[in-house]
């Protein structure tokens, strides 16, 4: 072979080999060492149980508990205690809509003054003391300022609600001015 062909031809048949090797070795399925979650429902139930109780069933693997801080899922939550912090979450929010008109509409609406309001989802998740821990801030499309958003999520954690005896997440909607 010439020269010229060389480099080439051990290109190819490289990627000949890879490719290969790549479609059968993705043609074996692996198994999956994870066992299938449990039901939300199923994993609080087993987060609240004694340390003592043994599993049901000796011979199958254990399940891993949820550590203590993972937030309570909003599908897990009973109805009335996710329905008792929204309600007090947004009357926090309601608390501070002074500050928030002042610090941060008043400045974007002089910048622009269309739209006339804007629409905010507050998701917040509060802990087994009612103190806020995490904070996030969506925009409602067509009703929206970025600035005043910013100006939103700038201001430090620091809503309380009263103590609802877990971590909850909760989304609640704010509308200034």
């Amino acid at each position: 072979m010439q020269k010229e062909l060389m480099t080439p031809a051990a290109i190819l048949l490289g990627s000949l080999i890879i490719a290969a090797g790549l479609y059968f070795g993705l043609q074996q399925r692996a198994p999956s060492a994870a066992p299938p979650p449990a039901s939300a429902e199923a994993r609080v139930a087993s987060a609240r149980a004694p340390a003592e109780t043994p599993p049901a069933s000796a011979g199958a693997p254990s399940q891993p508990l949820p550590s203590p801080a993972a937030a309570v899922p909003s599908s897990a939550l009973p109805s009335e205690l996710y329905g008792r912090v929204a309600a007090d979450a947004t009357s926090a929010l309601e608390a501070r809509r002074p500050l928030f008109v002042k610090q941060c509409w008043e400045p974007s609406l002089k910048k622009n003054p269309a739209p006339a309001r804007a629409r905010y989802l507050f998701n917040m998740t509060f802990d087994e003391s009612g103190k806020e821990i995490a904070r996030g801030i969506s925009e409602v499309r067509g009703m929206d300022r970025p600035d005043a958003a910013h100006c939103l999520r700038m201001i430090p954690l620091g809503i309380g609600v009263p103590p609802p005896g877990a971590r909850v997440a909760v989304e609640v909607e704010l509308t200034l001015p």
